[in-house]
């Protein structure tokens, strides 16, 4: 591998925007010491970590595989639906203010 190019990035990690922030974190850890996974050839730690996703030795951290039948659009709306339900939920609960008996004021013995 003599030049490294974000199109050899790109078949390990399909998302651009991902693949600058693993680097990036990457090429940090490179920095403050860690042990390169590949035989290191005098690199800048971008390269080097651009180096190791390339070869599949840094890879992104996806959720596991949904179902074929429930898209990402769906997922996100379910869990909207969820959250929404949970939160009438716990308004339900609640005691509402306006139910309670009103507390008596005492008044000062004369």
């Amino acid at each position: 591998m003599a030049r490294i190019t974000i199109e050899d990035c790109i078949e390990k990690v399909p998302n651009r925007f991902h693949l600058v922030q693993m680097t990036a974190i990457r090429a940090k850890q490179l920095k403050k010491g860690a042990r390169p996974m590949l035989a290191a050839e005098d690199n800048k730690a971008v390269v080097q970590a651009l180096r190791e996703v390339a070869a599949g030795y840094v890879k992104p951290d996806y959720p596991a595989e949904e179902p074929a039948e429930q898209s990402a659009d769906s997922a996100s709306e379910a869990a909207v639906a969820t959250s929404a339900a949970d939160l009438l939920a716990e308004v339900a609960a609640s005691p509402d203010p306006a139910e309670e008996p009103p507390v008596e004021e005492e008044t000062p013995a004369e």
